[in-house]
């Protein structure tokens, strides 16, 4: 009888020392896997800090100042001329089909003087 309840109280302790084991493995490995996932941000974000630093000092430069200046402002040197050099506006097609080429023409001749009208004045 005595030995019966050893047994019982024994087998109690060892299950719940073997569940609370077992739970305590569980918790270290989701920890882990937390550090290694913020480690992980870490350095991208030390990265993405390292590129904005190198940005803001490149944006401190005299030559970026300078640039900006011209394509924002229309800034120029006394010495220089500057061309104004219209950009080609492109219609877009899907991949696979072409466009009727008798209408492209057609289209061109009919907006020709509307095309001139608008680059001189507008």
């Amino acid at each position: 009888m005595r030995s019966q309840i050893f047994l019982i109280v024994g087998a109690a302790i060892f299950i719940y020392m073997l569940v609370a084991t077992t739970e305590a493995i569980w918790q270290n490995y989701k920890i882990n896997t937390e550090i290694a996932k913020l480690r992980t941000e870490i350095v991208q974000l030390q990265k993405e800090g390292q590129e904005l630093r190198h940005l803001i000092a490149y944006r401190g430069t005299e030559s970026f100042k300078e640039r900006e200046a011209r394509r924002k402002l229309g800034y120029r040197k006394p010495y220089e001329q500057v061309l104004a050099i219209p950009q080609p506006n492109f219609d877009s097609t899907e991949s696979g089909q072409a466009k009727d080429i008798q209408d492209t023409e057609n289209n061109n001749l009919d907006n020709n003087p509307q095309k001139w009208w608008d680059y001189i004045f507008g």
